[in-house]
């Protein structure tokens, strides 16, 4: 009686190793398609780049290489994560151009207001603090303050700008602008607020307060809303500042 041995089996071919060209690209795409907004355009470029090289390498190595599927998924993520950049931030420029041209737009309007219907038209571009109320009046007796003092407004140019985020919404943004004037070019200042309305989709920019520095000013400099000073000792506590 003959006994069969079975021939031993054969020795199972290692596999072939992962392309570390499309793990870097699966690992960057992954990563930069959350940061859209915070501009990781350039990530997902180098991912989608990374990946195509990837597959590059995986056909040219005749099987020594494996990893297709990670590529494809490293270039998927990478270019969402450009076009999804890009349209952010073109949507941030249309944005900015827009609080620009509104910030530009109250200013003019709050120099004009010389009569009571030009304030009023002029005090829609206002969003003035809650503990410093603001009226018609009140621009258009800035305006007229301004125009007697320092002549007709003619321009603004920005000198620098600054914004202060805010976790209940209200972003308060700072200017430091030069006005010019017929009278000449005074230094000053701008605050806008970034208000989002209940019938709008994107925020609008609305003026809060304007400084002029201005020598011959009582105080230096002329200012909207005007902030009250508090009574010195032996003033009465209960008299009210009058603004001349």
């Amino acid at each position: 009686m003959s006994i069969e041995v079975e021939p031993p089996a054969a020795p199972t071919p290692p596999r072939a190793p992962l392309s570390r060209l499309a793990i870097a690209s699966t690992v960057m795409g992954g990563v930069a398609l959350p940061l859209v907004c915070c501009g990781a355009g350039l990530a997902g470029a180098l991912a989608a780049l990374l990946g195509f090289m990837a597959l590059d390498r995986i056909k040219t190595s005749a099987g020594f290489l494996r990893g297709r599927a990670l590529a494809w998924t490293g270039i998927s993520t990478g270019i969402a994560t450009t076009l999804l950049s890009m349209a952010w931030l073109s949507t941030i420029n249309s944005l900015q151009t827009a609080w620009d041209q509104q910030l530009a737009q109250g200013v003019k309007l709050t120099f004009a207001a010389q009569d009571d219907e030009a304030a009023r038209k002029a005090l829609q571009s206002w969003s003035a603090s809650q503990n410093a109320s603001l009226s018609a009046a009140d621009l258009e007796a800035f305006a007229v303050t301004v125009r007697e003092r320092l002549g007709a407004f003619e321009s603004m140019g920005l000198v620098t700008k600054e914004m202060a985020p805010s976790l209940t919404g209200d972003h308060m943004l700072t200017h430091v602008v030069n006005f010019d004037f017929d009278g000449g070019r005074r230094s000053g200042a701008l605050t806008a607020r970034l208000r989002v309305g209940t019938d709008a989709w994107t925020p609008t920019l609305q003026l809060a307060s304007i400084t002029i520095n201005d020598a011959d000013a009582p105080g230096g400099i002329i200012e909207l809303p005007v902030r009250k000073k508090r009574p010195t000792a032996g003033e009465d506590a209960t008299t009210k500042e009058v603004t001349p």
